[in-house]
């Protein structure tokens, strides 16, 4: 049975929180900030989910701000350590806070905003296992509770690090089965299949992965179409290998030699379906790598690049970058690089918003304000 389980408390705390701040202060002042301070202080679960959330995205600073915020998620989980080292969730847990705090056990000193951020003892304290083991049971147990989406991008996570350790799929095989492998959640449309192999476990994960982007969860969408791109990546070395043709010919109405021909052209058109879904929310990742895939044809993944060149879209390209702007992050850097790079006349004619855009790099991204210079 899943540890993490709680009773209806959280939903008269979210109550509370709708009902004194939201519909009183709104959301984003600074005086519905302080009242979540303070329904923290008071005990709302909901509260503390929301203070951590402050900190972690640096709306409040701390001086340790990931330490801090793992605290508050910790507290809106309602978990506590025990003198053996176990995990005990208490009954008014906010099931939210269950993906916040698994988050934190993989991605810490590994991966995202926590690879280099400070240390947090009780995690250091743990094994790998046992902190995939961990966050799988969280994350399944705040889709059983809510059916966020981020929770079960976070399962897609852990399972396809999983198959990819034999060892610690040994270790970590009968919990997949328990709560992940064969489940139907009343929550979300997902029945998932079997899990006895790392093999099922690498689909099991992809199944997770497909139902999060299904929701709109844009970073599911971003794994799954860097799963794409190198795909296409190693079906397109195998056409040319068999002399079926450069990727650069197929996709869209082109038809090409080679039993891998219509897979290849349909990975494509899933790439740009994932990325849309993505791009179309301001995600600026997604929309800039489908700028540069309308502009230049290029799908790039870790094993290396091919081009598409049936579906350059200069227009629409530009669209992309723009859209990867809007609400920006380091990764919009690279889109305002791709604008000044590839529209050269068009801000040649307008020096203000060249000034503009270079500033905004500088700040975003150091390292790509480097790159612009040499333009």
């Amino acid at each position: 049975m899943n540890r993490f389980q709680c009773d209806s408390s959280y939903l008269t705390f979210l109550k509370d929180y709708s009902e004194q701040i939201v519909a009183r202060v709104g959301v984003f002042s600074p005086s519905a900030e302080r009242e979540v301070l303070c329904m923290s202080d008071a005990g709302n679960t909901v509260a503390s989910k929301l203070f951590g959330d402050l900190i972690f995205y640096k709306k409040i600073l701390r001086r340790d701000p990931y330490r801090d915020a793992f605290d508050l998620y910790m507290k809106a989980a309602a978990i506590a350590i025990r003198e053996d080292g176990s995990w005990e969730c208490g009954a008014a847990a906010f099931p939210l806070s269950f993906w916040s705090v698994g988050y934190y056990l993989v991605n810490y000193h590994r991966d995202s905003f926590l690879r280099t951020c400070e240390e947090i003892p009780l995690i250091d304290g743990m094994t790998l296992s046992g902190r995939f083991g961990t966050a799988l049971e969280l994350a399944i147990s705040c889709i059983d509770y809510t059916g966020a989406s981020e929770a079960v991008n976070l399962v897609g996570r852990i399972l396809a690090e999983i198959a990819g350790n034999e060892e610690l799929y040994r270790e970590l095989e009968s919990l997949v089965r328990e709560n992940a492998a064969a489940r139907t959640f009343s929550t979300l449309e997902l029945t998932t299949g079997k899990c006895e192999s790392c093999k099922d476990c690498a689909a099991l994960s992809k199944e997770y992965f497909r139902a999060a982007a299904q929701a709109g969860y844009v970073y599911a969408c971003n794994n799954l179409a860097v799963a794409e791109a190198e795909e296409i990546v190693r079906l397109s070395r195998e056409a040319e290998d068999t002399g079926a043709g450069k990727i650069e010919n197929l996709g869209k109405e082109a038809q090409a030699p080679g039993a891998g021909a219509s897979e290849l052209s349909g990975r494509i058109e899933n790439y740009i379906h994932y990325l849309t879904i993505a791009a179309d929310k301001y995600e600026p990742y997604a929309a800039n790598r489908l700028g540069l895939f309308y502009k230049t044809g290029e799908i790039r993944c870790s094993a290396g690049k091919v081009y598409c060149k049936l579906y350059i879209n200069s227009a629409l390209a530009k669209e992309y970058f723009l859209k990867a702007t809007v609400y920006p992050d380091s990764n919009s850097a690279w889109a305002y690089f791709n604008l000044l790079k590839h529209y050269p006349l068009e801000y040649d004619q307008n020096l203000e918003l060249m000034g503009e855009y270079m500033d905004t790099i500088k700040v975003l991204n150091p390292e790509v304000y480097d790159l612009v210079l040499d333009l």
